[in-house]
């Protein structure tokens, strides 16, 4: 069986982690960091990279629900196989069952991917500062951030969180929130580099696609 991985480059590190650890040398594609808040475009590209495939059997799309990004995608070219999960902090927080997921309803997620992208951001503090000085772009994050005061860096094991807090502390400062660390066993990773795939993942043959029916709506 010849098998390829899809993956959100938000995933790298765990992905690269877990193929590791079990001795695993299936190619992996990341998609381009733009694609991650714009599911439509997600969707697209997803869709051409799958038609793209020739003498492939199973295509390990990890990017999961995502907005909705991974409806509607046909098997054009090999069976699919997508995590019934809403997107990529679902992925990273799953444990054995999926069902089993703790996850704050409201609150903004970090790692050390998420750190850099949110660097390269407009969200950036001190991108902020830099443009509109300390006091305006502290109002401008209050207004924005209003409601999503809570941090949570999710401790996968496999980068040093200190540097993702020391980050983002300015900011949970001037939001007056707060910062918890969760842990991450990202098991859904290690049941796709393994293709021990059971109830946590939608099996899509070739020629069909991906329906909204599959998903959990626990995870829509």
């Amino acid at each position: 069986m010849c098998s390829v991985i899809i993956s959100c480059p938000t995933l790298k590190k765990e992905l690269q982690h877990a193929l590791a650890v079990y001795q695993c040398s299936t190619p992996v594609y990341y998609l381009p960091q733009e694609l991650h808040n714009n599911p439509s475009k997600l969707h697209e590209y997803l869709q051409t990279t799958i038609d793209s495939f020739d003498n492939i059997d199973k295509i390990m799309i990890c990017v999961s629900g995502c907005g909705g990004g991974t409806i509607g995608l046909q098997a054009t070219s090999a069976q699919l196989v997508v995590p019934k999960t809403r997107d990529c902090i679902d992925i990273l927080l799953s444990g054995a069952i999926l069902e089993e997921i703790y996850r704050p309803e409201k609150g903004v997620f970090f790692t050390e991917s998420w750190m850099n992208f949110s660097k390269n951001s407009s969200l950036d503090l001190n991108k902020q500062i830099e443009q509109k000085g300390y006091q305006a772009a502290a109002e401008y994050m209050r207004r924005l951030f209003k409601g999503f005061e809570h941090f949570y860096i999710i401790d996968t094991g496999v980068y040093d969180t200190k540097e993702v807090q020391f980050y983002i502390e300015p900011l949970v400062e001037i939001l007056n929130g707060t910062i918890t660390l969760l842990k991450g066993d990202y098991q859904i990773l290690h049941k796709m580099v393994l293709e021990k795939f059971d109830d946590d993942f939608i099996i899509v043959p070739k020629g069909s696609m991906v329906n909204k029916t599959d998903f959990d709506k626990k995870f829509l």
